[in-house]
């Protein structure tokens, strides 16, 4: 029988700190309302059944975020990363990010910065 990954041991164990914090940010009686069962049940799944869970999302890959949180293409953001470093590296000043067409203005000998327009 395969056991979980040091990794994945430690995401189970990121994920229940996760869930408790989160539990207890929140009123335990009132997420006990909102899912339907006593507070003492919401007890007893932390108690019991949460390191469990952990442990199966982290076999298959899964994690917990806030829901507020925007997951995105690691390959696309790294794209969008490598395109803007190679416009910031083109910039002379810090007033060139503000000025679109600065390069040209540069190159025609007309470019004034910001703070003397």
């Amino acid at each position: 029988m395969k056991s979980l990954s040091p990794e994945q041991i430690a995401w189970s164990r990121n994920m229940q700190t996760q869930i408790l914090q989160a539990v207890d940010k929140g009123c335990q009686k009132e997420i006990a309302e909102a899912i339907g069962v006593d507070s003492s049940t919401v007890s007893r799944l932390k108690e019991h059944h949460l390191a469990t869970v952990c442990n199966l999302m982290a076999a298959i890959g899964l994690k917990v975020v806030p829901a507020n949180m925007k997951c995105y293409n690691e390959q696309k953001i790294d794209i969008l990363f490598r395109l803007a470093k190679d416009n910031f590296q083109r910039l002379e000043q810090v007033d060139d990010f503000f000025h679109d067409d600065a390069a040209m203005q540069i190159a025609e000998g007309t470019y004034q910065p910001r703070s003397k327009l």
